[in-house]
């Protein structure tokens, strides 16, 4: 099957969502404008998403006995190098002011330049980057989420994301994303009076669109 090909114009990158940004819905609530780009299913060869990256954390807390505790740092969806695997994406185009408030945004991931490893798509004049977890804010072997957690509104973030694509889609994703840890998923809410993950960014938690 031939690529499909998108000629990017100077000022513009093309993004690769494999997130709560497979949904272009999510794409405009983060971009805060109506985005009608490029929205390309596509694949990254050689990644798989995982549950292994953390930020730290002072603004969500979930109820233990009826006691608020505050986890330490919150996961969230990462990809990492699959040898062989082959990763469902949604390819998008931002500007460059987008892409600086996107990299502000997702500050404890690296903007990978990922365009050698897409599949189904061609880009020409630019790159194609992939957030991708910096080694400092990696996790493992958590097994206490006190220690570290998942959000329950950011699987539902997820979900909703998948809702907007078709069922082979949504199949595929499962297949190529390691299940979140049930012990690990906390009935979340935020605390609107405790410093934002985002301080300083420009983003609050509760407007916030994961990637």
């Amino acid at each position: 099957m031939t690529d499909t090909t998108i000629r990017l114009e100077p000022g513009q990158t093309a993004v690769i969502g494999y997130g709560s940004l497979l949904a272009k819905n999510s794409i405009s609530r983060m971009l805060e404008r109506d985005y009608n780009g490029p929205f390309l299913p596509c694949h990254v060869e050689g990644w798989r998403r995982s549950w292994d990256v953390a930020m730290p954390n002072e603004a969500f807390y979930y109820l233990e006995n009826q006691t608020r505790t505050y986890p330490r740092k919150i996961i969230y969806l990462n990809v990492r190098r699959a040898a062989g695997a082959l990763l469902n994406v949604m390819l998008f185009v931002v500007n460059d002011d987008e892409l600086q408030a996107m990299h502000g945004r997702e500050w404890i991931y690296d903007p990978f330049d990922a365009t050698a490893d897409l599949r189904g798509v061609t880009i020409e004049n630019g790159r194609a980057v992939m957030y991708v977890a910096l080694d400092e804010f990696l996790v493992r072997t958590i097994s206490n989420r006190r220690e570290a957690a998942i959000r329950s509104t950011y699987l539902r973030i997820l979900s909703q994301a998948l809702d907007a694509t078709t069922p082979a889609f949504r199949d595929e994703y499962g297949r190529t994303t390691d299940p979140a840890p049930p012990p690990l998923v906390i009935d979340d809410t935020l605390d609107p009076t405790r410093p934002s993950p985002w301080a300083g960014r420009g983003y609050k938690p509760e407007r916030q669109i994961e990637e």
